[in-house]
């Protein structure tokens, strides 16, 4: 029994009430009669808080169960290359029963239009500026390259991976509560051991190859057996479960396999499109096969689903590469993507428009759905709450050189190459050249630059940067 069960039985017992043995003889039967009653009360009172003490105690049999969760990473995808998002062509029939189940919001938003910074503000909540992680690689001296100095380059990338260490992390919030958590994929910060998984497909050694994630890369595109066993697992130690499928795709090589192509090469424009759009359904049928997997051993219920895009993508007609004016821009196609959160029964379906998520919301989001506090550094939102996020109305991006100097990295304005803020449907884009205002609503590829039109919005717009700035410090200094 409980101490405090004890102590509160202890007591009822001490009370003041008379004791029945010892007054039977001698009382008459009215008084008989009215001390039953009471004896009767005090049997009642004290069952009565048996019952709610054993009820507010915990047990295995009254504990909620935490449910599973899986993170389908897409990776260089544009926000409309999609089936239901609209495209005419590609199909993703798997993400589209995600979205007709889930809750979508079709103005989601990357803190970083570049893989590594992304990645990393999806683990912890947190913008590129407070994390430290701002580019994908260190800079190196002048004169050595990364590829025939790897010695140099493996050290720098150690010394660029350490600030993750000291930022909060879902997956070690996760792990620290009973989950198993699995890595596979894309996973630029070195051994994911060190970072809240207890396992991992990567090893995370620069010197052994592979900057973006080494064998992990071949999920998705050459196996899936990680994942399932790592499924059986867990089920078997009855734990609940995190999956971090960062897969690399429709990342290039677009090196789908011919039956997907040869779906796409006689309606895409160009073959580099037509290669593109076939990794984008490759991509859909591994997201397939784990939903898949999880329905045939009686998963799929307790389990949450999230789905998004590190950054965006515009294929080049011309060669296997991106287009200017997406990746690596503060322009909508490559920063904007849809964000799905299903959760069987536990999520209302519903399409969103016009409300606008970022990818600081999915950490907490995820937390909170399993029951657990976010960090207080934290500062995103829960997805499952579309009026908190209708309340914030606007969304921020950190926009960083592809390569960091690593002696700078406590000055947050080196290597800007620009800060977004969104404010309802207004965009304002401030490069070191200058500033840049759109109206997405009647402009979303802003192509029409109107700050020049409205210095009033431009000047307001940029207040709230600079109080935004203010309000996400560094973390870890």
């Amino acid at each position: 029994m409980p101490h405090f069960l004890s102590d509160t039985y202890s007591t009822l017992l001490a009370s003041n009430l008379p004791d029945p043995l010892e007054l039977r003889s001698k009382i008459t039967a009215p008084e008989r009669m009215k001390l039953e009653s009471m004896n009767r009360f005090r049997i009642s009172l004290v069952a009565a808080c048996l019952v709610l003490i054993a009820g507010a105690w915990p047990t295995d049999q009254t504990q909620a169960k935490q449910p599973n969760v899986v993170f389908l990473l897409s990776d260089d995808q544009s926000w409309t290359d999609y089936g239901f998002m609209g495209h005419p062509h590609i199909q993703t029939p798997n993400i589209d029963q995600l979205a007709k189940s889930g809750l979508v919001y079709e103005r989601g938003y990357v803190t970083a239009p570049l893989c590594r910074p992304s990645l990393a503000s999806l683990a912890t909540g947190l913008y590129p500026h407070q994390t430290g992680i701002r580019g994908n690689d260190p800079m190196m001296p002048t004169g050595l390259n990364r590829k025939t100095n790897t010695k140099v380059f493996a050290s720098l990338r150690k010394r660029m991976t350490a600030p993750l260490h000291q930022q909060p992390s879902f997956i070690r919030s996760l792990k620290d509560n009973g989950y198993a958590t699995l890595q596979t994929g894309k996973w630029w910060e070195e051994n994911p051991l060190d970072h809240g998984f207890t396992d991992a497909m990567t090893h995370g050694d620069v010197s052994r190859g592979g900057r973006h994630g080494d064998v992990g890369l071949q999920i998705g595109r050459t196996t899936m057996k990680p994942v399932y066993d790592f499924v059986d697992s867990a089920v078997k130690d009855e734990k609940p479960f995190f999956i971090w499928y960062g897969v690399f795709l429709p990342h290039a090589p677009h090196n789908a396999p011919d039956r997907l192509f040869n779906k796409y090469k006689d309606i895409a424009p160009n073959e580099p499109t037509a290669r593109y759009w076939a990794n984008v359904e490759w991509l859909d049928e591994g997201c397939g096969q784990i939903i898949q997997y999880l329905k045939d051993k009686g998963l799929y219920e307790d389990t949450i689903f999230v789905y998004t895009c590190d950054n965006g993508w515009v294929q080049d007609p011309n060669r296997m590469n991106t287009s200017i004016r997406s990746k690596r821009e503060p322009v909508e196609a490559g920063i904007r993507t849809p964000i799905i959160i299903t959760h069987p029964g536990a999520v209302k379906p519903q399409r969103d428009s016009s409300t606008l998520a970022s990818n600081i919301d999915v950490a907490p989001t995820i937390l909170k759905a399993c029951g657990i506090e976010p960090p207080k550094e934290m500062s995103g939102l829960d997805l499952r709450d579309p009026e908190a996020l209708r309340q914030r109305n606007r969304i921020f991006v950190d926009v960083y050189d592809h390569d960091s100097d690593l002696e700078q990295l406590d000055d947050i304005d080196n290597g800007l190459q620009a800060r977004v803020v969104i404010d309802g449907w207004d965009k304002l884009i401030v490069r070191p050249s200058g500033k840049e205002l759109y109206d997405l609503q009647e402009d979303p590829d802003d192509r029409n630059n109107l700050a020049a039109q409205d210095a009033d919005k431009v000047e307001r717009l940029s207040n709230i940067i600079d109080e935004w700035l203010e309000s996400t410090p560094v973390i870890g200094k």
